[in-house]
């Protein structure tokens, strides 16, 4: 009898080594072999001038409208029609809001769905104290040593200007696209778009469009942002992750620090972020990071392919490792950051208020109502809890319908080397604003960019190479012919 458990249990182990050899086998991406076309004659340095003159405007955006500084803006719409004479003579334009641009480039087939190519106007400001450390000014839009340098290079004044360099080129050809193509470029998406992108989705709404599929600012294509994949990766977003900040208050006893009570305000609110930080939202293996998984697993060395493909008995394994690093941790859960703490004014009085702002970033599954009661349940009834700004995370787009794979395509035109991977945007975008026209949602910046790159957007010494703007080009050529 023990020789035949022995030979059952060995016997169950081959089977299981046989599942999971064969699983990693057979797992393997999509990837469109596209043959390389002639396009459009492109003049990288002219477009270079170009997206040059748009960064030396400075559309910087503001919390509130009546406080912002419009004349830039309007002062960006001028110089949009002198720069792109042919696109402004053959597109129709309507001015949304004052400030915001939305195009229609008519197509050969009216029965078409049209599509729609999204970018934004407006521009973070430059942090207080760091514009000595930039190498060239940031609204210069210096052209210096193969880059266009300045704040919009790369977030994301550059998205406008290759999509109307596309346009014209392809003009100067005679070409007319099979479908409708709508342009959007909404002017306040750096404060979440309630007066650009919203207004423009209103009125597309009205006239009762809808899109075939919606392509907004996201992933870019890097080199070495996942461990394990010596292949460029793009990344094209198929959903956003939700946002929410949240403001805690505890109120307490004031009078002199000398005679305290147990717990002060500060004391419970300092309690209470601690909490907030030990016992965060579950991390979990969702569809969509097992979609994105089963796309770059693949190119990955054998070792890890094992894992991920056979997630159903490493999932456990895998979360915690990957726990542990913060894009890991960003795309297996709903993320906390404390970001503000206030409380308290001089070292020897007792606050009688105290208070903290947590950001989270929701990821897709969950909603803002189960935050908030996650908040209450961790922080007890003694915190009031208080939601300041919330928006729920978008829907997921899907991967295997034509629009997926149109940018797909293209990706892999201009970018032959690289592997199209679906993933979850961090950040929040305009495009969520259009889920009411279209099902088919994502979300790419056609770039090649490294890790350093990614900490210039929003940062110092922004920069686009003259070698991205003619990508930029050919890859917005390509969804415009497709």
């Amino acid at each position: 009898m023990p020789y035949l458990l022995y030979y059952l249990i060995v016997a169950a182990l081959l089977v299981l080594a046989a599942v999971l050899l064969g699983r990693a086998l057979t797992f393997r991406s999509r990837r469109y072999r596209v043959e390389p076309v002639p396009g459009p004659e492109i003049d990288a340095g002219r477009a270079a001038e170009r997206l040059s003159g748009a960064i030396r405007i400075p559309t910087i955006t503001a919390a509130d409208p009546e406080k912002a500084d419009r004349a830039p803006f309007e002062q960006f719409l001028r110089y949009l029609e002198e720069a792109f004479p042919a696109a402004h003579g053959a597109l129709e334009r309507e001015i949304v809001n004052r400030y915001s641009l939305l195009y229609r480039w008519r197509g050969r087939d009216e029965s078409r769905k049209p599509a729609l190519l999204m970018a934004h106007i407006d521009v973070v400001p430059i942090e207080k104290g760091t514009e000595q450390d930039w190498l060239h000014p940031p609204f210069s839009g210096a052209i210096a040593d193969g880059f266009v340098w300045g704040r919009g290079t790369m977030d994301i004044k550059n998205q406008i200007i290759l999509i109307l360099e596309a346009v014209e080129s392809l003009l100067a050809e005679g070409f007319v696209p099979a479908r409708d193509f709508y342009l959007a470029f909404g002017h306040d998406e750096e404060v979440r778009g309630e007066e650009g992108a919203v207004k423009i989705a209103a009125l597309l709404q009205s006239r009762g469009i809808t899109f075939e599929y919606v392509l907004d600012e996201g992933g870019a294509v890097t080199v070495g942002a996942m461990p394990g994949v010596e292949r460029a990766i793009a990344l094209v977003g198929i959903a956003e992750k939700g946002y929410a900040d949240i403001r805690i208050t505890a109120e307490g006893e004031g009078g002199h620090s000398s005679m305290p009570p147990p717990h002060t305000a500060a004391g419970a609110i300092g309690r209470a972020v601690t909490e907030l930080e030990k016992r965060q939202r579950p991390a979990r293996i969702s569809p969509f990071l097992k979609e994105m998984l089963a796309y770059i697993g693949p190119e990955m060395k054998f070792g890890l392919r094992l894992v991920l493909a056979n997630l159903w008995l490493f999932g456990p394994l895998f979360k915690r490792i990957f726990v542990n690093t913060r894009a890991g941790n960003a795309l297996l859960r709903t993320t906390t950051a404390v970001t503000i703490l206030e409380g308290g004014s001089e070292p020897n009085v007792l606050p009688r208020k105290a208070s903290a702002v947590i950001n989270y970033r929701i990821a897709p599954g969950e909603d803002v109502a189960g935050l908030l009661g996650h908040v209450r349940g961790i922080v007890g009834p003694e915190v009031k809890v208080e939601p300041l700004v919330t928006t729920e995370p978008s829907r997921v787009s899907p991967v295997d319908g034509s629009g997926f794979e149109t940018v797909e395509r293209a990706v892999y035109a201009v970018f032959p080397d690289a592997v199209t991977v679906p993933y979850i945007v961090m950040g929040g975008t305009d495009a969520i604003r259009y889920e009411e026209l279209c099902e088919q949602i994502y979300r790419f910046t056609p770039m090649l960019i490294s890790a350093e790159d990614l900490d210039r957007m929003h940062g110092t010494n922004e920069r686009l190479s003259l070698e991205n703007i003619e990508r930029g080009i050919r890859f917005y050529s390509e969804l415009l012919k497709a």
